[in-house]
């Protein structure tokens, strides 16, 4: 069997032979590889993950004198041990889209470049960009993002195959690919909680630039994205009961959309609508326990309350939620520790508390956490007096990955964020990356948008991002840690988790770290 140090050791293998037209190497899928870096000594491509699991890589395309055009790339079969196979159906490949920076976000130390982010499918109908073939200009980098399925059932063990780069007359290399499976399943759906924020944005962004496709057909092809990135979205408003004036439900219409979510995409997290009318909470209740869904719901009853007005306004519509049943959940985008004494406190009022990152607070944290309360946390801008996890596009990508780890750490249960379609204020989110600039001073690169509107690819639908591919690695992480919990060893995964991220402001920076203490994870929960 191939050790997995031995397969970490591919990447310090000589380089490629170069063609007379380009060099061809590889990156670990951490790494954001710039128009214009060198090639490293990578010669293949060696990851491990449990089976239904996805694990991403990164083969680069470096072109040239005289650049390239019509190149493809390809994959074969994955073949392992007792014959066992991972059909080629089950690697997906993407060509990685530049976009430039052209301002810094604020409080980001990086100069402005060109950002790999957008994944384009090689298989996209094409339009404006295409998926392949493509070319590549003179002396520049193209990377392909790919990414392995491990199929549930099969045989732990080492796997291995090859990509194909066909770039005509210049040549074809082939990359070694090898694949180590471990001898567990992660589970079907997501274990960590989320709320990322509706997708209506994104359907009147669509319907405004010339897409026929219904409503609840757009919504679900993005809700379905994020849910397979282990992130959930609201449910579109058609799933949500309607309320007739007594305050009883009519659920004709919107049961069998909410199903549908919850029982085949696997929506994990259910923010459902809130009005302070006893009757109707009840009946909300009553409806939520009578189809299982108790445990997914939340009430998000008012964001951000940042005044003395705000904190009564919480506690007063608290109060009709737990009056109607103690069982309902109230969520509260506030930390766990008093903003102001004057304004009184939250507790009691808040089920799951959801501080800003920077203002997470240990001591009254732990506190709720032993009353049985819920933590989440989430991230808006670059907020803080000292730098957390942000998740602007010109941050570290482990930004991105890192705060589930901080969860683990701390027993918090579930991200936040606001949304992950906001397109409203760049010209085209396709080459200017400014979603949010309130001023002239600051500026947010990406902020709110994890996904692409697909029309400019020919899929009227979601492109997706190496940024929330990489929080979907984090969503992994958390279920490594879940299960090793789950089997008896809770102290070893936190242990683990606290050496690697210790606090929302201290961290480890180097990306081998998080995957050197991934591995420490699964041998565990192997052992």
């Amino acid at each position: 069997m191939l050790s997995r140090l031995a397969l970490v050791a591919l990447f310090m293998l000589t380089a490629l032979a170069p063609t007379w037209g380009a060099t061809i190497w590889t990156a670990p899928a951490m790494t954001r590889v710039q128009p214009r870096d060198p090639p490293t000594a990578a010669r293949g491509i060696g990851i491990s993950a449990a089976r239904n699991e996805y694990e991403p890589f990164q083969v680069i395309v470096t072109a040239a004198d005289d650049g390239l055009t019509g190149v493809t790339v390809g994959v074969s079969d994955l073949k392992g041990p007792r014959g066992a196979l991972i059909p080629k159906n089950a690697i997906k490949l993407y060509r990685e889209h530049y976009i430039q920076v052209m301002r810094p976000s604020y409080r980001c130390d990086a100069p402005p470049g060109w950002w790999p982010d957008a994944l384009i499918p090689l298989d996209a109908p094409g339009g404006k960009y295409v998926g392949q073939p493509f070319a590549a200009p003179r002396g520049q980098n193209q990377p392909i993002w790919g990414e392995v399925l491990v199929p549930k059932g099969i045989p732990a063990g080492d796997y291995a195959g090859t990509i194909l780069v066909d770039m005509g007359a210049a040549g074809r290399v082939s990359v070694p690919l090898r694949l180590h499976v471990w001898d567990f399943d992660l589970p079907d759906r997501a274990t960590g909680k989320s709320d990322f924020g509706g997708l209506d944005r994104a359907v009147e962004y669509h319907q405004q630039h010339g897409s026929t496709t219904d409503r609840l057909t757009l919504y679900e092809r993005y809700a379905a994205e994020l849910i397979r990135h282990r992130v959930m979205p609201a449910p579109p408003g058609e799933a949500q009961p309607k309320i007739n004036p007594d305050g009883s439900l009519d659920t004709t219409q919107s049961h069998p959309i909410l199903k549908h979510y919850i029982d085949d995409l696997g929506l994990r997290s259910i923010r459902v609508r809130f009005r302070p009318d006893v009757t109707y909470l009840r009946n909300l209740y009553s409806y939520l326990q009578q189809n299982g869904w108790l445990e997914l719901h939340h009430i998000y009853i008012l964001d951000e309350p940042n005044d003395a007005e705000a904190y009564a306004k919480v506690r007063e519509l608290a109060a009709v939620a737990h009056q109607a049943n103690r069982g309902l959940k109230v969520l509260c985008t506030e930390q766990t520790i008093t903003q102001d004494p004057a304004w009184g406190d939250l507790y009691g009022a808040v089920d799951i508390w959801v501080p800003l990152w920077a203002l997470y607070d240990e001591p009254t944290a732990a506190q709720r956490l032993a009353l049985g309360e819920e933590i989440w946390g989430y991230t808006a801008l670059c907020q803080g007096e000292q730098p957390s996890p942000w998740w602007e596009l010109d941050f570290p990508v482990l930004n991105y990955r890192i705060p589930m780890w901080v969860n683990g750490r701390y027993g918090m249960t579930g991200l936040l964020y606001w949304t992950t379609c906001y397109w409203e204020q760049t010209a085209d989110p396709w080459t200017d990356p400014l979603t949010y600039k309130p001023s002239e001073q600051a500026v947010f690169n990406m902020e709110g948008s994890l996904l692409y509107p697909g029309l400019a690819v020919g899929i009227d639908g979601p492109v997706t991002s190496i940024r929330l591919k990489m929080i979907r690695e984090g969503m992994e992480d958390y279920e490594y840690l879940a299960l090793l919990a789950k089997r008896g060893k809770k102290d070893v995964a936190d242990a683990e988790a606290r050496k690697l991220a210790r606090s929302w402001f201290d961290w480890e920076k180097d990306p081998t770290a998080l995957l050197a203490a991934r591995q420490r994870v699964a041998e565990a929960i192997e052992e």
